[in-house]
């Protein structure tokens, strides 16, 4: 009887083991919709005559979950016969060596952030000055409740231009889509209490097949 216990409980309790990890990767997807509004800077460092390090900064007063500011650093390449410009974060993109991975960043005043990959293509209106654009943002992870984060945002943006290198241009950029956030696992403490009871039944089992061999 105690053999049969014993063996029950060994059983029981790696069964567990072998099923817990399941059990936690079982998590609840939650998703969250992103729409906001915010006004942004841009300023520009050129790198040759159609291609520039651009920085964006920008605060919103309607963003969701508390990100109301977003930082960035992309790459821009511009066609000046038609005013056409691609821009991206990744500056292999434009075959630029050395220069360091750009990225986008949501953030505001608490640990929560959302971070990911900007590509954006848009036009210069060389009659009114003016530059369109529309893009998305690949969200790849963020930080507090946003850890391990994926989605994608749209976004479209209308400022004006400066022929003038290094002057800021402010525009406004909305930007709207969702994104998920699988929750992080916590270990489970259910697995203590039945390793050790797995142990006393090996004990036991050992001591009752000595007892019978002897």
């Amino acid at each position: 009887m105690i053999q049969s216990t014993a063996l029950r409980y060994v059983l029981l309790a790696f069964t567990f083991i072998n099923f817990a990890p399941n059990a936690a990767l079982a998590t609840t997807l939650t998703s969250y919709p992103f729409n906001a509004t915010y006004d942004v800077v841009v300023t520009a460092k050129e790198i040759t005559p159609n291609l520039e390090q651009t920085f964006i900064s920008g605060t919103s007063t309607d963003a969701p979950y508390g990100l109301t500011t977003v930082n960035g650093l992309a790459y821009a390449q511009t066609n000046f016969t038609n005013g056409v410009f691609n821009s991206n974060t990744d500056p292999n993109t434009f075959g630029l060596q050395g220069y360091p991975l750009g990225s986008i960043t949501f953030s505001g005043n608490s640990s929560d952030s959302l971070f990911g990959n900007q590509i954006t293509t848009g036009l210069i209106d060389f009659n009114t000055f003016n530059v369109t654009s529309s893009g998305t943002v690949t969200l790849t992870g963020g930080s507090g409740q946003f850890e391990n984060a994926t989605g994608t945002l749209t976004f479209s943006q209308v400022q004006p231009l400066s022929l003038q290198p290094g002057v800021a241009l402010k525009g406004q950029a909305r930007i709207n889509g969702s994104f998920q956030v699988v929750p992080v696992p916590e270990p489970t403490t259910n697995v203590i209490p039945l390793v050790i009871g797995a142990i006393a039944a090996s004990v036991l089992l050992r001591r009752r097949n000595q007892v019978a061999s002897s």
